[in-house]
């Protein structure tokens, strides 16, 4: 019998599974002011120091090494490994992320990285890295993605994305567009297996939490039919508008979300 479970199987899957495929640069600078203050809470910065003093503990890492983050958001992961590495290269192609991440290297007194302007598909790939990261990133969304991220790496890799989100107003906000809500994510699964099948032996971990969002109202008027893909309808936009003003407390809408986030690790070295 045929074995089917091979790297062409598990990319067709992910190649029909695209919860990031249309968001643009844009919708993340939109974003960038939110995620900047998300990420500045103290259990993120304990989870970033956290992650940092187990890539030196697992030997991924040391005073020598150079870090490649694609698709560095506002910094903070960069800024950790900065402090303990020799050089971090941390691109996005969101112009107001790395505004943010330029701001926070200035304040965390960090000159080690060198920031990039760039999608992931453009960017130039001169020599590869010891570690190369890619976390919570959209930058990661299909195969010849992931193809290129092992190319750019002669040491190890790390990956994480969310496995699963769900939360009561999330929902509604769905529902009240028509829409149905699919709060499991399968990349994970698809790139542990993807990896599995060109003889990578991934170590898999799962971290689970909850996740506070607070925005004013104008923002959300921005955001949700961004992330909703309703800005082509009036009516969707009509419709969720009267919803988030019913919603809003004291001009914010808080949104609780219950999240599992899947962490991938690999050596690349076979």
């Amino acid at each position: 019998m045929k074995n089917t479970l091979n790297t062409d199987y598990f990319e067709s899957l992910w190649l029909n599974d695209h919860p990031f495929n249309d968001r643009n640069a844009d919708f993340w600078n939109l974003r960038a002011e939110e995620f900047n203050q998300s990420v500045s809470k103290n259990h993120s910065v304990s989870n970033r120091e956290k992650k940092v003093a187990y890539f030196l503990e697992k030997g991924l890492i040391d005073s020598k090494s150079r870090a490649l983050d694609i698709g560095c958001g506002t910094g903070q992961l960069a800024i950790a490994l900065a402090k303990v590495v020799k050089e971090v290269v941390a691109m996005d192609f969101s112009e107001k992320m790395l505004d943010f991440a330029k701001d926070n290297a200035r304040i965390a007194g960090v000159d080690n990285i060198r920031f990039v302007l760039s999608d992931w598909e453009s960017f130039d790939l001169e020599e590869p890295f010891d570690l190369v990261i890619a976390s919570m990133s959209p930058a990661i969304n299909g195969p010849a993605d992931l193809d290129k991220m092992l190319s750019a790496s002669k040491g190890s890799c790390y990956l994480s994305s969310f496995v699963k989100r769900s939360g009561a107003f999330k929902e509604k906000l769905y529902r009240v567009t028509d829409q149905v809500f699919k709060p499991q994510y399968n990349i994970i699964n698809y790139i542990f297996n993807i990896l599995w099948t060109k003889g990578y032996f991934a170590e898999l971990s799962y971290e689970m939490g909850n996740y506070e969002r607070l925005l004013p109202l104008e923002k959300a008027r921005e955001i949700y039919p961004l992330e909703l893909d309703i800005s082509e309808s009036p009516e969707k936009i009509k419709t969720l508008y009267a919803f988030l003003d019913q919603e809003e407390k004291d001009g914010f809408i808080t949104e609780i979300m219950n999240q599992i986030r899947g962490e991938l690790i690999w050596k690349v070295s076979k």
